[in-house]
């Protein structure tokens, strides 16, 4: 089967890109990483990451390969033995294990890890590189938590360029801009957070 593009991503309600922490429930840390990690790690060999992503997680990750939280530790182990591709023109070197920069085309470089035998790969930060990805419909798939929570400022999560002229309550299908996907799971978590899991739609396809 053709490797596939995932984003996953948390935003909360008014559309930033941050994960809002709730009380402590075991549960609902259970339910969350089962729906964002656990499960689709096991169809995925590579991750996308831009540069402050990979420096954030290359700086915590491996640290945690033994850690005593379950989680942490399976997401450790998987995250340090998967390929990490890292998108940047500053980025000097990645010395975690399994990772290379590439300095050209996000494009480009997804289009050519495609024709190559693998598993799904999973983009998952940060927020320019997902808005890039998403901006040229190159993703098959959306995995999103909302967080029940209005946090009033941060880094919007979509944040595409205005295609139209003039605010329209509808938006028609097919109109410039327009990006359109297919539910495919909502779940809600104890926490009041909601998993939602879109797949890329041809239906209403952008005509720009």
């Amino acid at each position: 089967m053709p490797r596939k593009v995932l984003v996953t991503m948390y935003m909360t309600l008014d559309g930033f890109a941050a994960l809002a922490d709730g009380p402590d429930d075991p549960e609902a840390d259970r339910q969350f990483w089962e729906a964002m990690w656990t499960g689709p790690m096991q169809d995925v060999d590579t991750l996308l990451l831009g540069r402050k992503t990979y420096e954030a997680w290359a700086g915590f990750w491996p640290g945690q390969v033994d850690s005593e939280n379950e989680h942490w530790r399976a997401f450790a182990r998987f995250s340090t033995r998967v390929e990490k591709v890292v998108f940047s023109h500053t980025l000097q070197s990645a010395t975690w294990a399994n990772s290379r920069i590439v300095r050209g085309s996000v494009a480009d470089e997804i289009s050519r890890l495609r024709s190559l035998p693998g598993k799904n790969m999973i983009v998952a930060g940060g927020v320019r590189l997902v808005q890039s990805v998403l901006a040229q419909d190159l993703a098959d798939e959306l995995c999103l938590t909302v967080s029940p929570s209005l946090i009033g400022r941060g880094l919007p999560l979509f944040h595409m360029e205005p295609t139209l002229d003039h605010h329209d309550d509808v938006v028609p299908l097919g109109a410039p801009g327009r990006h359109d996907f297919r539910l495919l799971e909502a779940r809600a978590f104890r926490s009041g957070a909601v998993f939602l899991h879109y797949a890329t739609s041809e239906l209403g396809k952008s005509r720009d």
